[in-house]
């Protein structure tokens, strides 16, 4: 209770304060006026798109640079012009945070020049940028491959930088002194209301879009007069410490380290020979419905027979490697998952015609991740076959929303693909997987975009579907996009549902009976997620600026998604 009633003291101050500095108006109008700015430009360009970034346009150091560069690493066509928007983007953030300072400096603290002012904003500035850079990076990634770990990886460390840089422009001796715990305080609040502003900015219609971006603008302004006086008005340090330093080092070392454990995780272990599946195709041991099972990618199959869908049903794994002369799968170690998806879906087609003729019945696939796409991109292009329900676990919900050029092209997204490219190869000695964006697999996925968004949420002629969306992928899943056929949100992380034991009994459970009963506390929480994710994803990029003149139109037909397909198989 005290230390409720302290905090409450110390906002009844602040907002005490506010009332007598007569900066304020002019703080106050300069961030609405950014927000408001950012939202028209957003409307008026692309009048498909939300302006869910725009609450970020005035906010503090470094929050603002987070957004400026997400907006580059999509829309930046060249080298040159990477160096002009970044250019432009340390002088215009420089003096926009300069002019926020200086509103918002204590009376009673000694003003720093208004040359120190911009001298300090801009290397503030810069500082967040390249600090900030393996989080837009991976955000990059997050929007053309989905995948929530990417997020997972990328906001957090945002966050971290933001708790660490955040009194660059305000202090000189800023990286040698303890940090203010209020103004750390005021860095979380800010984190917290951004994700809320955009949170609101997705779910509210249009017409209420400029009063969501001047709400916001307010409370950055009152965010810039807090953090500023935390930082600016505080007793002269007895020790000189160099904090921030010593903090930068040490997140490095958590994000180097972590991704080293979490890759060395995922690794499986080796398996010493490599034998085709024992049972022949025709003599299965069960006679109940036939289900293919695909893996996603970077997964492996040492050759055993695997059953992890609890119940009386013919199991049998899709081999990214192919099939054996008399049809059986064959063994495949995680590099065989890195096919062109053109590949992979015909891999899949015959596997599935091998398995309906051994077994004589139509076949059920229950994929995951990555198998997903490539299950649902095959089936769009071939509804003939005899598959009767499809069922997706963690699928790649509206991937391709970002492109980028492979093979040393020239195109949107230049300056990404290499910042991708380069974390790629950072990781490659202890990734089990090739995580380039020059990968044959994720190079096919960038040629498709955004065809591949639009086939996810089509429906399948002849064929039900069924999807199990793990509660964390929706911090990769745009508030906008919605499935056409039923699904399920699932307390889980992306990726290897089918092997545990509860999702397991949901896939049996759909696979028997065609549903499942929803968690209406998990779907809430769902679609909060999602809205709160939306502050801190990249934006997608508009579809007349995709390279393919199939790609420029607004919406495709699902009609057109398959007609685009079957084309893909044709190569």
């Amino acid at each position: 209770m005290a230390k409720a009633r302290t905090a409450g003291q110390r906002t009844a101050r602040l907002v005490g304060a506010l009332r007598g500095v007569p900066s304020w108006p002019r703080l106050a109008a300069l961030c609405i006026g950014l927000n408001l700015v950012q939202t028209g430009l957003v409307m008026g360009f692309d009048p498909n798109a939300r302006p869910d970034l725009a609450p970020q346009a005035s906010a503090i150091a470094p929050f603002g640079v987070f957004g400026d560069l997400r907006w580059i690493s999509v829309y930046q066509y060249s080298w040159w012009a990477l160096a002009g928007e970044l250019g432009a983007m340390l002088l215009v953030r420089g003096a926009i945070t300069a002019l926020s300072i200086g509103l918002a400096w204590p009376g009673r603290v000694a003003r720093p020049s208004p040359a120190m002012l911009v001298f300090r904003s801009v290397f503030g500035t810069a500082l967040a940028a390249v600090l900030l850079v393996p989080s837009v990076a991976l955000l990059f990634g997050l929007a053309a491959v989905p995948i929530s770990w990417l997020f997972l990886a990328a906001v957090p460390l945002a966050l971290l930088v933001a708790l660490i840089v955040h009194p660059a422009a305000v202090s000189g001796d800023w990286w040698r002194r303890l940090f203010s715990l209020r103004a750390l305080g005021w860095v979380v609040l800010a984190f917290a209301v951004l994700s809320a502003s955009s949170a609101a900015m997705s779910a509210a219609p249009r017409v209420l879009w400029p009063v969501v971006a001047a709400l916001s603008g307010l409370f950055n302004a009152w965010s810039w007069f807090g953090v500023v006086h935390a930082v600016a008005d505080r007793e002269p340090a007895r020790h000189k410490v160099p904090v921030a330093a010593l903090s930068v080092a040490a997140l490095a070392a958590i994000v180097v380290g972590g991704t080293v454990l979490g890759f060395e995780s995922a690794k499986r272990s080796p398996t010493s020979t490599f034998e085709p599946l024992a049972t022949a195709p025709s003599a299965y041991a069960s006679t109940g419905p036939a289900v293919l099972l695909v893996s996603g990618y970077g997964s492996s199959w040492d050759g055993t027979s695997e059953h992890p869908i609890p119940g009386n049903f013919i199991e049998e794994p899709f081999s990214y490697r192919g099939l054996t002369a008399s049809g059986a799968p064959l063994p495949y170690k995680g590099a065989d998952t890195a096919k062109p998806l053109g590949q992979l879906d015909r891999m899949l087609l015959q596997q599935v015609a091998a398995l309906y003729q051994a077994t004589g019945q139509s076949v059920d696939i229950v994929a995951e991740s990555e198998g997903a796409l490539i299950a649902k991109s095959a089936l769009l292009a071939r509804p003939d076959l005899h598959v009767s329900m499809l069922v997706m676990a963690s699928p790649l919900v509206s991937p391709g929303r970002v492109w980028y050029p492979t093979k040393g092209d020239k195109g949107w997204g230049v300056a990404s693909s290499t910042a991708m490219k380069l974390i790629g190869d950072a990781f490659q000695s202890v990734s089990p997987v090739d995580l380039s964006p020059d990968n044959p697999l994720l190079a096919s996925l960038d040629s498709e975009a955004p065809l591949l968004r639009e086939a996810m949420a089509c429906p399948l002629p002849g064929a039900r579907q069924f999807a199990l969306l793990p509660l964390a992928d929706a911090t990769a899943t745009p508030t906008t996009y919605k499935l056409s056929y039923p699904s399920v949100v699932v307390p889980a992380f992306h990726g290897g549902l089918i092997e545990t034991p509860a999702a397991a009994r949901l896939v049996s459970q759909v696979l028997r009976h065609g549903r499942v009963d929803d968690d209406q506390a998990l779907s809430l929480a769902e679609k909060a997620i999602s809205y709160a994710a939306s502050a801190w994803q990249v934006p997608s990029l508009g579809p007349s600026n995709y390279p393919k003149a199939a790609h420029s139109k607004p919406a495709l037909s699902c009609g057109q998604v398959a007609n685009a397909l079957r084309k893909n198989l044709r190569r």
